[in-house]
Formats: C-alpha cells, sequence, structure tokens
C-alpha cells in the first residue's frame, strides 16, 4: 500500500514538473535570515516603469505573481523598515520566471537611531509561540526536562505530565521529529539532554494535518543547535549546581558537559555533538491517607545519581541548489539506578499510630537509545518541495529492584517482614518510513504525503520473593508482554490566499491503527483484550484576516487523538510497597480531541487567543482501594473533559536596555461522568509567566524571570494547590563574546513543589512532593572557529522537516 502512494506521489511531482504554468514571476524576500512577510511587490515595465502586475509575499515571505505577459521588466519590492529592493532588467518569454532569493537591507535611517537591540526570549507567531533558550540566561544549568517548566504556558504537574493551555496529551518533538517514548522514560530521556545543547523551543497548540494526529494539547518542538556558518565552528560547555531540596534535603552536587562541533562547506555540513550529566538528585513525597477508618501517614526520599550520556553524528549533503541527501544518528545512555528512604506510619484514623512500615528500596538500571535516519530533500523556489525520510530507533531498558518491606511496633521492634525482587526489562523497535510533497496549485499551495510506521515492544515482568537472600518466583505474578502497533497514514492540506486580506487552510489525515498485545503468564494468555483495528479520520482547518499590516484574526479547528502507551496497556501489577502497587488496564480505550482556536495578533507581537477542546474518553491515573489497606493507581477512561482557554501574550521593549514578556492564561476544566467513583470537578485556573532581560554597562546582562500557577486540577481527580518559581541569572561575555560566564540561582523562594487533594471513592488522599528545584550554578561556554556566515540560502534538510510518532513503557 505504502509503495503503491509514493509511487502515486511521485508521479504527480513528475507530472506537476513538465506541466508547470507559464508567465509567472516568484521569488523569496528575506532580511537578516528572516522571511519577509507581507511585503508589496511590483513587476514594472522596463521602457517607462509602469506597472505591468503587483502582488504580495505570503507568511513565509514567498511571492508567486501571475498573469505576467512576455516582456522585459524589472521587480519593486516595498516593505515598512526596510529599504526598497529595485532588480536588474529580466526577460520572459514563454517560461516562469525565478528571482530566487531577494535579501531586503535594513532602513539606514531607522539603523542609525538604533543603540540596543535585545533579541527577544519569546516570539508570538499566529500558529506557534517561539521560546529562544539560547537567549535566555535562567535556562542555563538546567536540563531538557526542567526546561520546559520556564516555556511560557507550559505546566508539569505532580506525576511529570506536560500540559498545554489546560489540556494533557502533548507530544514533545526533537528537531520536528516525535521522541520515541513516553512516561518515566521520556522524562530520562529529556533530563539527559543539556540547556546548553538546545536552541529554542517551539510550541504548537493547532497542529495542521502534516503532522501526526497524536497528541490533544498540541506539540513542543525543542530544537538542537546547528552551527551556520562556513568553515570549522564549535563550542564547549562546562557546567555545575548545587541543589537545596525540601527543608534542607538533598544538598546535591551536580555537573554537566557538553562539545559540539561543525564544519559546513558549500557542499557538505558535518556535525556532532556530546554532552553528559553527572550528580545526584532527590525527590520527597509526602502522603496521608484514609481508607477503611484507617489512617496511613508516608514520608519517601528517593535519591537518583543521574549519571547519563549524548552523541549526535549528521551529515547534510547539498548535491546541489535543489536536492540535499541527509544522514544522523544519535545514541543515549542514562543510569537509571535509584535508593529510597519510606516511611509509612499506621493506625485508626485521629488515633495513635500502632505500626510503621519502612521500605528502602534499591533499584539499578539503564537506558539505552540509539536512532538512525536517511533522508532526502528537493526543494526549489517555485515552491516544490519532496521529503522523504526513513527511520529506525532501538530502546533498550533494564530495571532490577529489591523492595524490603519491614513492620514494626512503636518500640521499633520488629513485628513481620516481607521482600521480593522485581526485574522488569523493555526493549522497543521502530521502524518508519515516510513522504511529504508539496507544490503551488490552483492559486495555492498543495501538500500531501504517506507515512508508515511499526513498532514492536518486548516487556518481561519478572515478581520474586526473597528468603534468606534467596529468590524465589512468583509466577502468578510475573508476565511476559508483546505488542505490536503498525500505523499507515496519508494526509492531503490545501491552502490559498485570496488578495492580501485572508488565507485558508483545509487538511485532512488518514490513519489506521492495527495492534495486537499477547500476554503469556502461568495462568494462560489473554485473548482480544489488547487488540485493536481502528481506522479514523483527522480534519484541519484554518482561516486567518489580515484587514491590516498591524492585524491578524485566525481560527483553527483540528481533531486529534492520544493513544495509551504500550506499558500502560500492560494489564499486570508492578508494585510500589508492600501497600501500594501499579496495574495496567487492557481495556483502555484511546483519547479523541475536538479543537477550536481564535486567535487575534497586533503589530505582529501581541497576541490573545481563545479556545475550547472537548475530550471523549478522557483517562486519567486514578488511586483506587482494594481490600481493607491496599491502593493501588491505574489508568481510566473516567470522563469526557472540556477545556475553555484565554491566553495573552505580551512582549515590550519597555526602554532601549529593559525587554519584558508576560503571558497570561486562564482556563477552566470541568467533566461529565463516565465512572460511577469518580467525582466530577469543575476548576477556572490561572497561570502568569514573566520573563526581564536587562542590559547594563559594562556588558552585563541580567534577567529575573518567573511563573505562578493558581490551584488546578490534575488528572481529573487531584486538586492541586498554588505553584511558581522566581528565578534570576547573570552573564558577561569576554574575549570579544567567545567566552560565556553565567551565574544563576532558580527557584529562589522554593515555591515550584505540589500540594494536592483527593477523594475517588471512599478514598481520601492529602499530598505533598518536590525535588531540589531550589539551586545555585556556574556555566561556562566557549565558542571557537570560523565566524564567516554562509550566504546562499540554507536548506532545512529532510531530517528537520520529518515527524512521525510513536509511545513508550512508563
Amino acid at each position: 500500500m505504502l509503495f503503491r502512494i509514493s509511487t502515486l506521489a511521485l508521479f504527480i511531482f513528475i507530472c506537476f514538473s513538465g506541466n508547470a504554468q507559464t508567465y509567472k514571476v516568484k521569488g523569496l524576500l528575506s532580511s537578516q535570515e528572516e522571511a519577509v512577510p507581507f511585503a508589496t511587490v511590483f513587476v514594472k515595465n522596463s521602457a517607462d516603469s509602469t506597472v505591468a502586475k503587483v502582488g504580495f509575499s505570503d507568511t513565509l515571505g514567498i511571492f508567486d505573481i501571475s498573469g505576467v505577459s512576455n516582456g522585459t521588466y524589472f521587480l519593486e519590492v516595498k516593505m515598512v523598515g526596510l529599504k526598497n529592493y529595485l532588480s536588474d532588467a529580466f526577460t520572459i518569454k514563454d517560461a516562469n520566471k525565478d528571482m530566487g532569493e531577494i535579501e531586503m537591507k535594513g532602513d539606514a535611517e531607522l539603523e542609525a537611531i538604533e543603540v540596543v537591540k535585545i533579541r527577544p526570549i519569546i516570539e508570538v507567531h499566529p500558529d506557534k509561540m517561539v521560546f529562544n533558550v539560547d537567549n535566555t540566561i535562567n535556562a542555563t544549568g538546567e536540563n531538557g526536562f526542567d526546561l520546559l517548566r520556564k516555556a511560557p504556558g507550559v505546566i508539569i504537574d505532580n506525576q511529570n505530565n506536560i500540559m498545554l493551555e489546560g489540556k494533557a496529551g502533548v507530544q514533545v518533538y526533537i528537531d520536528h521529529k516525535p521522541t520515541l517514548l513516553a512516561g518515566d522514560d521520556l522524562v530520562n530521556f529529556l533530563k539527559s539532554m543539556n540547556a546548553t545543547e538546545i536552541d529554542k523551543i517551539e510550541i504548537i497548540t493547532q497542529p495542521s494535518s502534516k503532522y501526526d494526529a497524536a497528541g490533544n494539547a498540541g506539540i513542543i518542538n525543542i530544537i538542537l543547535k546547528k552551527d551556520k556558518n562556513l568553515g570549522t565552528n564549535g563550542t564547549i560547555n562546562a557546567g555545575y549546581n548545587y541543589g537545596i531540596g525540601f527543608e534542607g534535603e538533598g544538598l546535591n552536587h551536580r555537573f554537566n558537559g557538553s562539545i559540539s562541533l561543525n564544519n559546513r562547506t558549500r557542499k557538505t555540513n558535518l556535525y556532532g555533538s556530546y554532552n553528559n550529566g553527572l550528580g545526584a538528585q532527590r525527590v520527597f513525597l509526602l502522603f496521608d491517607r484514609l481508607q477503611n477508618g484507617n489512617q496511613y501517614v508516608s514520608e519517601s526520599y528517593i535519591t537518583s545519581p543521574n549519571k547519563n550520556h549524548m552523541a549526535r553524528v549528521g551529515l547534510d549533503w547539498f548535491l546541489n541548489d535543489k536536492h540535499t541527501l541527509g544522514f544522523i544518528t544519535s545514541g543515549n545512555y542514562f543510569i537509571a539506578n535509584a535508593s529510597s528512604e519510606s516511611f509509612t506510619h499506621i493506625g485508626l484514623a485521629n488515633q495513635p499510630f500502632e505500626q510503621v512500615l519502612t521500605a528502602d528500596n534499591i533499584t539499578e538500571g539503564r537506558n539505552i537509545q540509539a536512532t538512525g535516519n536517511i533522508n532526502y530533500r528537493f526543494a526549489d523556489t517555485l515552491g516544490k518541495e519532496l521529503i522523504m525520510d526513513l527511520d529506525y530507533a532501538w530502546f533498550d531498558r533494564t530495571s532490577d529492584a529489591f523492595q524490603p518491606n519491614v513492620y514494626t511496633d512503636t518500640m521499633n521492634n520488629i513485628l513481620f517482614e516481607n521482600n521480593y525482587r522485581i526485574v522488569s526489562p523493555t526493549e522497543i523497535g521502530i521502524a518508519s518510513i515516510k513522504m511529504d510533497y508539496s507544490q503551488y496549485a490552483w492559486k495555492g499551495k498543495l501538500g500531501f504525503g504517506a507515512k508508515f510506521s511499526m513498532v514492536s515492544t518486548k516487556n518481561d515482568f519478572r515478581f520474586y520473593t526473597v528468603t534468606n537472600n534467596v529468590d524465589s518466583l512468583v509466577s502468578s505474578r510475573s508476565n511476559d508482554f508483546n505488542y505490536l502497533e503498525n500505523i499507515g497514514a496519508a494526509y492531503v492540506n490545501y491552502g490559498r490566499q485570496f488578495g492580501m486580506k485572508w488565507n485558508m487552510q483545509l487538511g485532512l489525515r488518514y490513519e489506521h491503527n492495527i495492534s495486537k498485545g499477547d500476554l503469556y503468564t502461568d495462568q494462560g494468555t489473554y485473548l482480544d483484550t489488547v487488540n485493536r483495528n481502528n481506522p479514523q479520520l483527522f480534519p484541519s482547518a484554518g482561516l486567518t484576516w489580515t484587514p491590516s499590516m498591524k492585524s491578524i484574526w485566525s481560527w483553527t479547528y483540528s481533531r486529534r487523538i492520544t493513544r495509551p502507551n504500550y506499558q500502560t496497556l500492560n494489564p499486570f501489577i508492578s508494585q510500589l510497597d508492600e501497600l501500594s502497587y501499579r496495574q495496567g488496564n487492557p481495556t483502555l480505550k484511546p483519547q479523541y480531541a475536538h479543537n477550536v482556536r481564535l486567535s487575534y495578533t497586533r503589530n505582529y507581537r501581541y497576541t490573545a487567543a481563545l479556545s475550547y477542546s472537548y475530550v471523549q474518553n478522557y483517562y486519567a491515573q486514578v488511586t483506587d482501594t482494594l481490600g481493607f489497606a491496599q491502593n493501588f493507581i491505574q489508568t481510566r477512561n473516567v470522563a469526557d473533559e472540556q477545556t475553555i482557554n484565554l491566553t495573552v501574550s505580551l512582549p515590550f521593549q519597555v526602554k532601549k536596555w529593559w525587554s519584558l514578556f508576560i503571558n497570561l492564561q486562564g482556563y477552566n476544566t470541568s467533566y461529565i461522568q463516565k465512572d460511577e467513583k469518580f467525582k466530577p470537578i469543575n476548576r477556572t485556573t490561572g497561570n502568569i509567566y514573566a520573563s526581564n532581560t536587562f542590559l547594563v554597562k559594562g556588558g552585563f546582562k541580567f534577567e529575573v524571570s518567573g511563573w505562578v500557577n493558581s490551584p488546578s486540577i490534575w488528572g481529573g481527580t487531584y486538586l492541586v494547590g498554588w505553584m511558581g518559581s522566581l528565578d534570576l541569572a547573570m552573564e558577561k561575555k569576554f574575549f570579544k563574546d567567545q567566552l560565556s560566564v553565567r551565574i544563576f540561582a532558580n527557584d529562589v523562594l522554593f515555591t515550584s513543589y505540589w500540594t494536592a487533594d483527593l477523594q475517588y471513592g471512599d478514598l481520601y488522599i492529602k499530598g505533598s512532593g518536590g525535588w531540589e528545584s531550589r539551586k545555585v550554578g556556574l556555566n561556562l561556554s566557549y565558542n571557537f572557529g570560523n565566524k564567516e556566515m554562509k550566504k546562499n540560502k540554507e536548506h532545512k534538510s529532510g531530517l528537520e522537516d520529518e515527524e512521525k510518532r510513536t509511545g513508550g513503557g512508563n
């Protein structure tokens, strides 16, 4: 099927190429490596300078003016804030004229009065928000996961789930490609990344049909640094930070370092990087649970060494101005060891405690990830583009956890003990092939493509009792779970501009999911519980109105899906301690979301957006009871969810030396009950993010930023309290800006830990938790090599435009 679709697409591409319409003048407008949208382009007769045709550049800076007769002409381009551009004379004779890329210069009068310019930390666009990580010194010393907490509009809840505009179900991309993991594996992978390797983060709340349909809340695209200078260039980073946790707990020293090298010529771009992180991090969890008249008060402190190594190597081969061939491979090695101290006081509610359960767990594990990609890209200035990608990825995780459970009385006398060992390796393999084609057609831009992906995962779960240091397998609590998923997809997308005020985009994506999960146990095999054969259509639409050069209205709609990850479907039990465990749910259904968004942008800077989302089969991790004393966590379809969100983004240049960005967000979440134990909760929540950047005499740069979340809902069941963070940083550069020294202090007031209340059936829980978010540190960065910028047009490699969806395990 995929071969036939690809052959058809190539045939259509050849047909379009061989029958392109004549008498068009096309080109691309840019200024300082940025597209120039909404510029006025005049085609003038060379003989008398009269106007023959007039057109406008679109949001990508591309202009396409049709209806030009044979003759001799020249171009005049006008744009506010830029110098008028006049081309040399050219002749049209029975063929289109490709003007290539036109570089427009800044207005000298404006440049003369500009004393200081601070590149914004946050860029607001009608379709996305861009967080320029390299421009914020407050990102220093952070890993990729903690860095997301600083991104405007992004919320991370008490279970490390990432939310956008009050909605869960976010897809995380790296260089325009979905990550291969989910749950704890995704968190560990992001933690293995250094912020110094990240150039920017794109927050896309309404992806088009070109993107995979996965992700109810949208996409967070993390773009890694890639040098654009000719010659050999590199950067070396070294950092240190000191973390302070709850009530002084933690006090851990952490180190990180990285090196990146890039060699670019007119024909090739060879690049590579390596980074690591060393040092422990401590997490605390506090719970007060009421169940069947008994009270369980627990304290847990978990320490992880967090040793990680990550490397990537890539090559872009520019065959000519239109054809690019790319290769990239990456690897990640993460030590997933952990040790915990856990104490649970047990007794009748509101009475003196009678017992204490001590569970000091020791886990040894490691995660290995390897990926490879081969890509090809064809692109010309007439708007034709063909991208083909072949990907393979492999992920391997091991985990060996020893879990002693010792019960003592109030005098510390041992009453009894139960010791367990849990061995749970996981292996995931992913293969994907994808093709995207786009070109101007029918007075607009037509795009279509196809993709096929195959994911296989093998999960072994071995549960042992340990007596006198001897392990005994418990067959009834052990299993092998194998899961295979195939997804075939095809899409078509069409966009057209009507005059200079209206722009329309329509898209339709078809995805066919076929999956099968086999569970093998000594008690038999589950049949038809995880099997799926599910074809679905995912429409998208957008309409943009530009009544003036300073105002843009945009309306978008999309239907999206969030599929359960593979470990969530595994129906067997993973024990947390003697009284608490986690269990998968093979009957879990996917979530489907309808998203509508209306936004207004003023002066290309200020944006207000109102969005509505309705999620069917909403699922959440719920805590339920079993028997008299046990409780367990399981992901269930509990309700339908409705979210109304209002976001306002306000960037200001207060003074020439002071820039300010404020992001205000308010959303209301409500639920329609489907689970009889689920008690629907309605809550209106507010979020504020602010960032100040100051340039001071002597070359110093200061940054003050922070965020605050008002009480909110997590997972439809937990009422979460206030959270926030205040971050400070300073930067000074030396040796002609080659050496950068940054000092930072994050979460100065230690307000980013969470508190939460839960009622689910007859179960009541009050809890809190956090990590060493309060920390101080130092980072050194040194740039070396040639700084001559490449003058010809930069083409993205196929790798940078490739998207694919996979899942992973917890």
